[in-house]
């Protein structure tokens, strides 16, 4: 079992690639389960299993998405803001909407 105070072999943090991998994989199961649930067609039992399933990985993703986020703004110093700097007006996250994007030069 990892560490969470340590990194992984691509330098990110354990516990901050755990989430994110969690993340992806929870969307990625409730995506399957809506496809699961269409595919039951007229079983409402079957649509019924899958379609709560859906919803648990859902819940799930929505957790990860917050302890991401409030784990990514505490290690940058933002107190638990949006992780990058999404959502968050104007400075250092998205531009506000006077400013055009700049585009990206390396």
């Amino acid at each position: 079992m990892a560490s969470t105070q340590g990194t992984s072999q691509t330098g990110t943090r354990d516990e901050t690639y755990n989430l994110v991998s969690m993340l992806y994989h929870a969307l990625q199961g409730a995506e399957n389960c809506q496809i699961y649930s269409q595919d039951a067609g007229g079983d409402p039992e079957l649509r019924g299993l899958f379609d709560e399933a859906r919803d648990q990985q859902r819940q799930l993703a929505d957790r990860a998405n917050q302890l991401l986020q409030s784990r990514l703004g505490r290690e940058s110093g933002q107190g638990g803001g949006g992780a990058f700097g999404f959502g968050q007006s104007g400075q250092g996250g998205q531009p506000s909407s006077d400013q055009p994007a700049q585009p990206f030069v390396s």
